[in-house]
């Protein structure tokens, strides 16, 4: 949600399917091996083991399973999951705003890439932003030009230095 006083001109959340589908698919390989690999011995002596499997599964997709974009008239904001892991990048920083998509196997999350930071929790379509205090950024999005609007209509409203 926008700031008071700030004129949100993009906002939209995300679900990360593939996220929740490498969840479940973790949690029935985690369950297989608990049954089929370890022992009544292994367990009771680190009764503890199963918990923390699931738990760092779980962990997990709570801090990367879905992930809400926001623009305004002074930022572009990406915040994953329960909030934890998030991306602020002002307006006036962005030198180029460009509709792209990622790599396969760059897949999701967040992480370096060859282009860039890529902020994305579903799909392959983001907007690139090139800045001028730090790396390209690329904010993974559902609906790329609508992203890449926003961010360009910001821009358009700022206030030019004379």
């Amino acid at each position: 949600m926008a700031e008071r006083g700030r004129r949100t001109r993009y906002e939209r959340a995300q679900f990360g399917t593939m996220m929740a589908a490498g969840t479940l698919l973790g949690v029935v390989l985690a369950t297989w091996v608990l049954t089929a690999f370890v022992s009544r011995a292994t367990i009771d002596a680190v009764p503890w083991l199963p918990w923390a499997l699931f738990g760092v599964l779980a962990l997990a997709f709570v801090l990367f399973g879905w992930m809400r974009v926001t623009v305004d008239e002074r930022e572009v904001r990406a915040v994953m999951g329960l909030g934890f892991v998030r991306k602020t990048v002002e307006i006036a920083d962005v030198r180029k705003a460009d509709i792209v998509r990622t790599r396969l196997l760059w897949g999701w999350g967040v992480h370096w890439t060859p282009a860039g930071w890529l902020y994305n929790v579903s799909g392959r379509w983001a907007v690139r932003l090139e800045l001028a205090t730090e790396r390209p950024v690329m904010i993974g999005t559902g609906d790329p030009q609508a992203l890449h609007d926003a961010i360009e209509a910001a821009r358009a409203a700022l206030p030019r230095k004379t």
